[in-house]
């Protein structure tokens, strides 16, 4: 998998670590204020069934492809969608073919939007935190976007959620990454979901883009702390970090991380 696995973002981990601490192991509010400062960001909150939906569909679509190949399964979805009878082989089962994706949630970057710096202002107690903040957070997208595997998740709020997901749903529950085919099946899912939403419908290209980046710092900032906590072997920290994440995706996707599913 190609989360940021090392990022080396060391020289700015004991500055965040110190955020969190200074909150007494509690959950620092301006998390919840900045994310609600952006109004789609609210639309987050309604997603995640419809995803799961989506998922189980996206997964057992790429069991068939595994077995069969695509271009059986593609015929197979043609004969389905016809009404014609099917010639395909013997246990692979198919439905219509998925919707074609609009990718609603894609937009067309603007140099800046002040997403990092604004999160550090909020977060930060300190000049010197809210500098690590933001640095995090910018690196934290450059280092995303720097993956060949996340090429078609780039400057897409489907691939921020995905990222956003697999991210903290890994340092809560202290799991392995899934695999790519499992997080390649994650962003599908949510693409998916976010062409179905009136809200992402109507949203501008700038408040796709704000969103995206806030996603990303919401990732890279739980990531940095456990990284951080893990090569000094401290356990405090990793508990904080693991706290800090399933905090997060409660406030973001309004679910417990015990009910958080990253493979089906």
């Amino acid at each position: 998998m190609y989360l940021l696995r090392a990022f080396l973002l060391v020289a700015a981990a004991p500055a965040l670590a110190q955020t969190w601490n200074s909150t007494a192991g509690g959950f620092n509010t301006g998390y919840g204020t900045v994310y609600s400062s952006f109004g789609v960001a609210m639309a987050t909150q309604n997603i995640y069934n419809t995803t799961q939906l989506n998922l189980q569909r996206a997964m057992a679509r790429q069991a068939m492809v595994n077995q069969f190949g695509l271009a059986a399964v593609e015929k197979a979805e043609r004969d389905a969608k016809s009404g014609q009878p099917s010639k395909a082989p013997a246990g692979l089962t198919v439905t219509a073919p998925p919707p074609a994706p609009r990718n609603v949630g894609a937009f067309k970057p603007s140099k800046s939007t002040g997403v990092a710096k604004q999160l550090g202002d909020a977060l930060g107690t300190t000049p010197e935190e809210k500098a690590a903040i933001t640095l995090i957070t910018t690196a934290t997208k450059q280092a995303f976007e720097a993956q060949p595997e996340t090429r078609s998740w780039r400057n897409n709020v489907a691939g921020a959620l995905a990222f956003f997901i697999i991210g903290n749903t890994t340092v809560a529950k202290g799991e392995d990454e899934p695999s790519d085919e499992a997080a390649q099946a994650l962003f599908l899912a949510i693409n998916q979901t976010l062409d179905e939403s009136p809200d992402f419908a109507k949203a501008t290209a700038k408040e796709k883009q704000q969103l995206y980046e806030l996603l990303i710092g919401f990732t890279g900032l739980p990531l940095t702390i456990a990284t951080e906590g893990k090569e000094r072997g401290d356990e405090a920290q990793v508990k904080q970090a693991r706290q800090l994440a399933a905090q997060l995706l409660e406030l973001v996707l309004k679910v417990d991380v015990s009910q958080m599913k990253l493979v089906l």
